[in-house]
């Protein structure tokens, strides 16, 4: 969901084979969901992982920690409507948030899992906080990554409207005369990278009109209205790890308030006081322990 300037990332440190030979150890798969081609790629064998992605992103975000995971688990990286692989309509309607959700529901039906952990960043963490609350039967955790619950970020944006400015420009009638190649790939943080050939390659095959759509069709708005305290919210019934970069300008500190009002089970929140919005290539390492920790310790022991 951020439009950020250049980010100095920590994308993986990896060898200086071609781009293409990165992917060797994944398998392709492609999934329709409604006309919509979802494509998506796994490795590993165990409990099933489903890592999720932000703007602008693919799956090839979440590389170093699926590549470590995938030794106990089974691990599938999703590619968003409209980015790198997937398919995405042009109209606004096809990313209101339902559809969104229907997109992992039919990649997780296609894996055969009954229950999975969603593990997701920025749009991918908005998206698995949805399933989580809407369809608890298939997830067994939770992982968001610099991205807060919905209900603290709509109340934290109606507290604080002007957090919100920097979506404007994703939804102005011009957004995608300035959203070029160049300015997805600054905003990445990966334009500096030894792979960043691959984020090229992944935003020249992207809709980018789509992926602007996100903005337009499903981010919260500040309303100024009081929310309704009688009103029923469900509460999500999963263990859930949150782990935040406090220099996320998009999400900041505030929007980690209350997040215990919306979760049944157990809630863990680590902060990283030097990482911003893609903590994931930002902390690389750390992410990984802490998802590795709460994993032996909540959902399912690895083999």
């Amino acid at each position: 969901m951020v439009s950020l300037p250049r980010l100095i990332t920590g994308l993986v440190t990896i060898s200086s084979l071609s781009c293409h030979a990165q992917f060797n150890d994944y398998t392709d798969h492609y999934v329709n969901n409604e006309g919509v081609n979802i494509h998506y790629v796994s490795r590993g064998d165990g409990p099933t992982l489903v890592f999720l992605h932000g703007f602008p992103d693919f799956w090839f975000t979440w590389k170093y920690q699926m590549d470590q995971l995938s030794k106990d688990y089974n691990v599938i990286g999703i590619d968003l409507r409209a980015y790198n692989q997937s398919e995405g309509p042009s109209e606004t309607d096809g990313y209101q948030m339902t559809k969104l959700m229907s997109d992992i529901l039919v990649v997780i039906k296609d894996v055969g899992n009954d229950q999975v952990t969603l593990i997701g960043n920025d749009w991918g963490g908005a998206i698995a906080w949805q399933i989580a609350t809407y369809y608890p039967n298939q997830v067994n955790g939770l992982i968001a990554c610099n991205i807060p619950h919905p209900k603290s970020l709509s109340n934290y944006l109606n507290a604080h409207p002007e957090t919100a400015d920097y979506t404007k420009k994703n939804e102005s009638p011009h957004a995608i005369d300035y959203w070029n190649i160049e300015r997805l790939m600054d905003t990445s943080g990966a334009v500096d990278q030894e792979l960043s050939s691959a984020y090229m390659d992944a935003f020249e095959r992207s809709n980018i009109q789509g992926m602007l759509n996100y903005y337009k069709a499903s981010y919260p708005k500040p309303s100024q209205v009081t929310g309704n305290n009688t009103a029923l919210e469900r509460k999500i019934k999963c263990p859930v790890l949150m782990l935040h970069g406090m220099k996320d300008s998009a999400f900041p500190p505030g929007t980690l308030n209350d997040h215990w009002m919306w979760i049944k089970n157990s809630f863990t929140l680590h902060t990283f006081p030097d990482a911003g919005h893609f903590i994931q290539r930002e902390a690389p390492e750390k992410v990984l322990y802490y998802i590795q920790q709460w994993l032996k310790a909540n959902v399912k022991k690895a083999k």
